[in-house]
């Protein structure tokens, strides 16, 4: 189905001239289509192109864009370069790959833009008027549109006079943009970089004033890629976490480059049936991996304080909070704002969203809900920085937290567990419903069939589908809290198994689901996630427990250190990283085993050194000066202590 559109847009391009409006044939076979596609290249090459005098038409008379196309008609006619030029960048002519799925026919975007240059004698062709790239879309642009979600449609680069603009068209089944259109310097570009810029001389200069130097430039990144720390049990978290950010970026490289690809139905092929590729689908365990985590070290925070004071308070609440909203909202505001304001400014080309860069419209108006970590609830699929859903159930599931292990330091450690069991089991349920009451979600994300529309609004990105792996990676923090027995070989060897074997299952079912009956495809998308994190729950526990010494050396890795501390910046800003990369492009991309590696690594590495910056820029000042806060509250404000472990609340 995917190519036979191909191939009916192929036929609509050539058959312009010969209708009066812009109306796509229709057919009811595919076979059909290899015949039209057949017939059409018996004729010769220039009966691919779309001519000038059948686009006129389309053009309201007594403007300015017909006159200038009038003009380019004529120099046409006479074979005068400039005009020569001009066409010759459309990208009505057929290219190679139609049957793979090449649909994006960009023209020469170069030579649209820029005069031609004659080596002859060194000089440039004179053009009567500057001339602009557009495209022809087969797809009308809707507002709701994301960026990373684009719909498959044939598109086609054409040359213009930069007199001609969209409303000079009339078409009602094509869409024609023009990349130079609607790109204006807003009031929040000029804050945002007013920002930057304050920001950077303020760290500039404090390492010139003694009471601000900790804010300095030298300070932050002493502290980025500081490896002098006291190993710590738990330092295989680090590694762990460092993998799961570079799992997660070659899934988002990947699969975003499909985008702009030119052998799409080669790469569906390759991803439906390769073993290999199926880790790239499989991706999206890094997520839950990070949720683990993250449930993990909230109980190893909570108990840690809570430890230390010998008292449970009700204001440590609010302390609580405060310190993770502190943590994650201002380096998710900067990324924001650089999003929304700057990224339209951020290149050019053929598909670059010169209007709204890489926001939706509607993400204008529902910011507020990405900075109050409910834009996975509130209308997710026109919420800004899409990435961010995982943060906002993350800093969900951190106010839930404390709640449940309140009984936990009032010695109540049995509520604590019934808590956590039963939010679990809610969880599953959950899951359960949804999947099996929606045709079609059971499939998740794969490669073999259509993902519904509304399967990430109703089960990815809610927190009542995703808690799961927050709240085994709670249960497995307690049980190494409470227990640290001793294994023998032989159990380590037989969990180990079932861990290896339960991660296995989780990314390669998909990989049979069309062979398996759809039972069991609902069991697996309901509780692979909860899967996965048990087998990520053994991996840590064996570490902590010196029984994969080996794996945990590797985990512990000094190196990792420094990228964990880079891990947030760098997932908030990495998809903005790889989507200037794509849509800078002028031509498409043959995707391939090496393109994939070299794009991965390439912008793996800049999406590090971005996010450097944004650590130093914004995340270690804020962090300090939240620091100094809570300390000057708890100075204002002490606290009585006693000397039970657990067991008081005031």
């Amino acid at each position: 189905m995917f190519v036979y559109r191909f191939l009916l847009y192929v036929f609509l391009v050539n058959k312009l001239s010969a209708h009066h409006s812009w109306t796509s044939p229709r057919s009811s076979s595919f076979h059909h289509s290899l015949e039209l596609f057949h017939a059409r290249t018996k004729h010769p090459p220039s009966s691919f192109s779309l001519s000038l005098p059948s686009f006129l038409p389309f053009v309201f008379n007594r403007t300015p864009c017909h006159d200038d196309l009038l003009e380019l008609t004529k120099s046409f006619i006479k074979e005068e370069k400039w005009a020569l030029k001009t066409l010759d960048s459309w990208g009505t002519k057929l290219p190679a790959g139609i049957l793979e799925g090449s649909h994006l026919w960009f023209g020469s975007y170069d030579e649209c833009i820029y005069p031609l240059y004659l080596p002859a004698n060194q000089s440039y062709v004179p053009q009567p008027y500057p001339t602009k790239f557009c495209t022809i879309s087969s797809v009308h642009a809707n507002e709701s549109d994301n960026v990373l979600i684009q719909k498959p449609s044939l598109l086609v680069g054409i040359c213009l006079p930069e007199s001609c603009h969209s409303d000079d068209f009339r078409s009602q089944s094509l869409d024609l943009h023009c990349q130079s259109e609607e790109r204006q310097f807003s009031i929040g570009a000029l804050l945002t970089l007013s920002l930057i810029i304050l920001l950077t001389f303020f760290v500039c200069l404090a390492g010139f004033i003694p009471p601000l130097k900790e804010y300095s430039v030298l300070s932050s990144l002493k502290r980025i890629f500081s490896l002098n720390h006291h190993h710590s049990t738990y330092s295989c978290l680090n590694g762990i976490r460092a993998l799961s950010l570079f799992w997660i970026i070659f899934g988002h490289v990947y699969i975003f480059q499909l985008t702009i690809i030119d052998n799409p139905v080669r790469v569906f092929d390759n991803l439906r049936n390769s073993w290999a590729n199926q880790l790239i689908i499989g991706a999206v365990y890094g997520v839950d991996t990070f949720f683990f985590i993250s449930g993990f070290l909230s109980v190893s925070v909570f108990i840690h304080t809570f430890n230390d004071q010998n008292t449970f308070h009700v204001r440590y609440l609010f302390l609580y909070y405060f310190h993770r909203y502190c943590r994650l909202i201002p380096t998710l505001v900067f990324v924001l704002l650089i999003s929304m304001y700057l990224s339209p400014w951020m290149g050019s080309g053929p598909i670059f969203p010169t209007t709204n860069g890489f926001e939706v419209p509607a993400c204008y108006h529902s910011w507020w809900a990405t900075i109050l970590f409910v834009n996975n609830i509130v209308s997710p699929e026109k919420a800004c920085l899409p990435v961010t859903w995982y943060i906002a159930n993350d800093f969900q599931f951190h106010l839930l937290a404390p709640l449940i292990l309140i009984p936990f330091v009032l010695n109540r450690r049995r509520w604590t567990y019934a808590l956590l069991i039963l939010i679990l089991l809610i969880n599953i349920v959950t899951n359960i419903s949804l999947v099996s009451t929606h045709p079609g979600f059971e499939s998740g994300y794969t490669a073999t069939t259509e993902v519904p529309v509304d399967f990430f609004e109703k089960v990815y990105v809610t927190p009542w589908c995703r808690i799961g792996a927050f709240v085994i990676g709670m249960m497995t923090k307690l049980i190494l809290e409470r227990y640290q027995p001793t294994l023998s070989s032989i159990k380590v060897i037989l969990y180990t198994i079932i861990s290896i074997v339960l991660a296995i299952v989780c990314i390669y079912i998909p990989f049979y689901s069309v062979y398996l009956p759809k039972f069991v495809l609902i069991l697996h998308q309901s509780l692979s996630r909860q899967c996965w994190s048990i087998a990520i729950g053994w991996l840590i526990f064996a570490c902590c427990n010196n029984n994969a010494r080996l794996i945990n050396k590797i985990l512990s890795w000094p190196f990792w250190t420094i990228i964990a501390r880079l891990s947030y910046s760098a997932y908030l800003i990495h998809v903005t990283i790889i989507l200037v990369h794509i849509y800078n492009r002028v031509t498409t991309i043959h995707c391939q085993t090496s393109v994939i590696f070299n794009n991965f690594i390439a912008l793996t590495l800049l999406s590090l050194l971005v996010s450097i910056v944004i650590v130093v820029l914004v995340e270690t000042p804020c962090s300090l000066l939240e620091r100094r806060i809570r300390k000057y509250y708890r100075e204002r404000k002490p606290l009585a202590t006693n000397h039970q472990s657990y067991g008081t609340i005031s």
